[in-house]
């Protein structure tokens, strides 16, 4: 695994006291086509964790000038199309105009997370999108910033739609197509449990299939950071139809929650039980059957990658897990992706932001959102690959 870059604070626009966090969550859609809809309920935690007020991104490293660096991120940024939109903003595709790179920008008002008492967790959010620069198989943001009336992250931009879309269009896979995605998946999701973090609502529309063939895992809006070791939870959040039986119990859990909606993912992807003996050897009929009943194991305690080494199982016997990690397997199949031209009108940042602007909130709101921004020069001032 590669090492995660030094990332360097931006300056903030808005310097004010820290206030406790809550635990609640930030929705917003970065998709084009909608998602089902995930819920949550907020429950106390059983423990109240403590977080590093710096985020969980944080390198120890002074910030360093860079030949660039005194080119404000918001003075490069130019705004074109609509992406997505959700309940507290939405999701721009933005150009920087010196690489000319382009980003999927998600803008949250602040207004409308403190009136629902969300703002924590888009700072759990923002967390989560920093560190993911250290895994291949998760999006990440390369930079986020605020003004007086609005959140910016800046994710990578994923032009080839999700994993529901790429189902819809391939149907079940075959079992060396699902060995493969399915793969890619354990890597994310052990990246993400290796820092403490529980994604919690893992389903096809919050994997993100990239142009190369690779997928990622998004959308960290309902994660729970800080679940290091044998910590757990009893907030109830996720989508129907994904959730582990002790989240639906309403019991406390931990990161085998993630595990199940993996289980059920996987089952989505392989070709159905009737299906097995006409096209499968016994050995990889077998080998399919026995991890997702060890996934969907009712008993978190003895679900499979909470238990046992789930890279060692018989499913992916056949998997060089070095090669997946260094994306040298060969995806089966290479989207095409959307092309949709730069808008002729691009929007600078004073005119994204001139609206919320005019919204009032209190210095001690903008307290909340201390240590949202960040830049990660290091990717940020990089080309993109041609």
């Amino acid at each position: 695994m590669s090492p995660t870059p030094v990332m360097e604070r931006a300056d903030e626009d808005v310097i004010a006291q820290s206030k406790g966090p809550k635990n609640r969550r930030i929705g917003l859609d970065c998709s084009e086509e909608g998602k089902t809809p995930s819920i949550k309920t907020n429950i106390q935690k059983k423990e109240d964790l403590q977080e590093d007020p710096r985020g969980s991104g944080y390198s120890g490293v002074r910030p360093t000038t860079s030949s660039t660096s005194s080119h404000s991120i918001k003075e490069r940024l130019l705004f074109h199309h609509k992406i997505g939109s959700g309940g507290f903003g939405k999701v721009l595709m933005a150009e920087d105009t010196l690489t000319r790179r382009q980003f999927a920008v998600k803008i949250i008002s602040k207004r409308a997370l403190l009136a629902a008492g969300e703002d924590e967790d888009v700072m759990v959010e923002r967390r989560v999108l920093q560190l993911a620069t250290g895994s291949p198989f998760l999006v990440h943001a390369d930079f986020s910033f605020q003004t007086k009336g609005s959140l910016f992250l800046g994710m990578e931009y994923m032009r080839c739609g999700d994993f529901a879309k790429l189902l819809r269009k391939k149907g079940r896979l075959d079992i060396t197509s699902a060995r493969f995605y399915a793969a890619e998946l354990v890597c994310g999701i052990q990246f993400l449990h290796s820092k403490g973090v529980i994604h919690r609502d893992l389903k096809p529309e919050n994997i993100l299939v990239a142009d190369t063939g690779h997928i990622k895992i998004m959308d960290y809006g309902l994660a729970l950071d800080n679940m290091h070791r044998d910590r757990t939870a009893t907030s109830y959040a996720g989508t129907m139809g994904y959730m582990a039986p002790e989240m639906l119990d309403k019991k406390e859990y931990n990161a085998g929650v993630d595990w199940y909606s993996f289980g059920v993912i996987l089952n989505d992807m392989l070709p159905s039980k009737s299906a097995y003996h006409r096209t499968l050897s016994d050995e990889s009929s077998s080998g399919a059957k026995d991890i997702i009943k060890q996934l969907l194991q009712k008993d978190p305690v003895q679900r499979l990658g909470v238990n046992g080494n789930i890279r060692e199982h018989q499913f992916f016997q056949r998997i060089d897990w070095v090669s997946v990690e260094a994306l040298r397997m060969d995806p089966p199949y290479i989207p095409v992706p959307t092309k949709r031209n730069p808008s002729s009108h691009p929007l600078k940042l004073q005119n994204i932001e001139a609206a919320e602007a005019r919204c009032s909130i209190t210095p001690e709101d903008q307290a909340r959102f201390r240590g949202f921004s960040f830049v990660n020069w290091e990717t940020l001032n990089k080309t993109p690959a041609q």
